[in-house]
This record gives C-alpha cells, structure tokens and sequence, in this order.
C-alpha cells in the first residue's frame, strides 16, 4: 500500500475580533490568506506537539491590513506558544507541500484542515 506523503496535520481555527467587520470582499481575501498563505508562514512556528491554532483576526492600526494573533495549542488544547502575524509578511514564508481545505464553521470559529507533506523535508521528517 502507498504511503500518503501529506502526514503532518494542523487544525487552524480562525475567527474575528469583536467589532472588526469586513466587507464581502475583505471576506473573501481573508479566505484566501488563511487557505494558502497563513498556513506557510504558521509552518515555521509549529513544534512536535502543535495539533491546533486559534487565530484571531483584527486589524493593524499602523498598517491598515489584517493582523493574525495565533495560539498553538496542543492536544490537550493547553497553548504552547502564540505568535502574531501581520499580512504582509505572511507571502514571503515558505514550506513544504501542503494541502488546505475549508472544513466549515464551527463554535464561532472557521476551521482549516492543513496536510503538510514529510516527504519533501530531506532530515525533517520528525522534526515537527
């Protein structure tokens, strides 16, 4: 049987901030960001036991763009470390291949399945 390349899994639950609202357009680039380009840049800042992250999106008031405060979570939801991200930076990270799908909306969150491919990390596979 052949084994799947894409091993690495990722919750990516984003939502958001109180009282930030985007247009139907804003709506739809944020989709984007957070289907194609977060889950690059997220990539770098995961550890072995980051099963999840909760982003909260709200807006840079010295940019004017989308800021992402993201929890990485393990398992148990315990939270090992958050980041923040800011959009501009977000198409300059790299990673392996990947996989991103929309899984719906769920508690007030929009939740992402990311497969990140082990294959194409020569000497990484269990670093993450």
């Amino acid at each position: 049987m052949a084994r799947d390349p894409f091993q690495r899994r990722l919750l990516i639950r984003s939502r958001l901030a109180e009282g930030y609202e985007l247009s139907e357009a804003g709506l739809k680039d944020l989709q984007h960001v957070m289907t194609d380009l977060f889950p690059r840049a997220a990539y770098a800042d995961l550890t072995a036991d980051a099963v999840s992250v909760d982003v909260l999106v709200r807006k840079d008031f010295t940019s004017e763009k989308d800021a992402f405060s993201a929890s990485f979570r393990r398992a148990d939801g315990t939270v090992i470390r958050t980041r923040e991200y800011f959009q501009d930076m977000l198409s300059r990270k790299s990673c392996p291949d990947y996989k991103s799908v929309y899984d719906g909306k769920r508690d007030g969150f929009d939740h992402r399945l990311v497969f990140y491919s082990t294959e194409s990390m020569p000497g990484k596979a269990g670093s993450i």
